[in-house]
């Protein structure tokens, strides 16, 4: 029987592994899979050594407060890749945790597996030749990313992007809209303030604020939010004009015309889905300048990442406020053509990401190295 460790730190993560240990139990029924890991990685069949419930943190303060419990529970599972020598570890993001996690199997002589590698090519530059040195392979899900790791000397295999597999639905707009209790022949305008509760607090209030200055520009506009797994509604402010709506992320943003989107993954499944979209974000002051001082990036939207240039409008920090978001919410959702121009801007980001069937690319690349 093969054993394999996966760590993961945060509910994206998990949800990614979770559908490359699904797979690996597919391609190799027999298969053992432990690790750290969130309830999806757990409904698959991962044995849990520890959950991710206190792992997910934003923000410096939150970050430093939680050193110690990390650095307790990284030196137990080291102490278990020594002990039971699983025949690969599988690291998923969380650099500053599994770095060193990936250094220590490495030198054990244990393949590593490094699935969506840390955003070097943002932050940090000097990672990508670390992580060349201490893992077996880099799969990587952008193609940019992959040439960024190939070029500080790491053995890289793009296997695609894994939203390709799920960002989609078989509904129309008017479809969707039907199916949400909208009226389909007036304008809609979607919220997703983020997906971790420090982020609704600071951006779903200004979001709110954009909902009652375009209510009173354009009465018959209607405001969707697909509530993010992990939020209860009952935390949200006080939204007049806004539908919330549970489990369908994706039909709530093919019915709208426009999404204002926390920037994150989910601005990139507003893409896939072919969206328009206004990305924002927005920290702690602390947080904001620190990140100024370490990152270098001038585009913060993975969509204006992956195309080099800005193809759909993005505030950050200050520059979130109704007064900022409303003008160019409203220039968008009463011009159907800058609409359309953003959609072709965004089918050329989708044929970017590659093909669909990352998760099986992922699992068979795991397998290959197993010896």
């Amino acid at each position: 029987m093969s054993t394999i460790m996966i760590i993961v730190g945060e509910p994206s993560s998990d949800l990614q592994a979770s559908r490359v240990a699904a797979k690996l139990k597919e391609l190799t029924p027999n298969v053992a899979i432990f690790g750290m890991g969130g309830d999806l990685m757990e409904k698959v069949g991962v044995e849990l050594i520890y959950h991710i419930r206190d792992s997910a943190v934003v923000g410096i303060g939150e970050v430093i407060t939680a050193i110690p419990t990390f650095l307790k529970k990284r030196k137990h599972l080291k102490h278990l890749i020594r002990v039971k020598r699983p025949d690969a570890v599988v690291l998923v993001d969380f650099g500053d945790f599994n770095m060193p996690v990936a250094r220590f199997a490495h030198g054990l002589g244990i393949p590593v597996i490094y699935y969506i590698p840390p955003k070097a090519w943002a932050w940090r530059p000097n990672r990508a030749k670390k992580i060349a040195k201490t893992t077996t392979v880099v799969a990587s899900i952008f193609p940019f990313a992959a040439e960024f790791y190939r070029a500080a000397g790491a053995n890289v295999k793009f296997v695609g992007h894994p939203l390709l597999d799920f960002a989609r639905t078989d509904l129309s707009c008017a479809g969707a809209r039907r199916a949400l209790d909208l009226v389909e022949d007036r304008p809609v305008l979607g919220l997703m303030p983020g997906s971790r509760r420090r982020e609704v607090e600071r951006i779903l209030p200004v979001m709110v604020a954009v909902t009652d200055q375009i209510h009173q520009a354009v009465p018959d506009c209607q405001f969707v939010l697909p509530l993010a797994p992990g939020i209860d509604s009952a935390t949200l402010p006080e939204m007049p004009f806004v539908s919330i709506v549970t489990g369908d992320v994706y039909e709530a943003m093919r019915a709208s015309d426009l999404m204002l989107i926390a920037s994150g993954t989910a601005t990139l499944e507003a893409a896939c889905l072919g969206t328009p979209m206004i990305v924002v974000y927005k920290m702690s002051r602390l947080s904001w300048h620190i990140l100024r001082a370490l990152v270098k990036l001038e585009l913060s939207g993975l969509p204006n990442v992956i195309a080099g240039r800005e193809i759909v409008p993005e505030l950050l920090q200050n520059q979130v406020t109704a007064e900022r978001i409303t003008p160019i919410a409203l220039e968008l959702l009463q011009n159907p053509k800058k609409r359309e121009a953003q959609q072709e801007h965004l089918r050329w980001v989708y044929e970017q990401l590659g093909e669909p069937g990352a998760a099986k690319r992922t699992a068979q690349l795991i397998l290959s190295h197993i010896k």
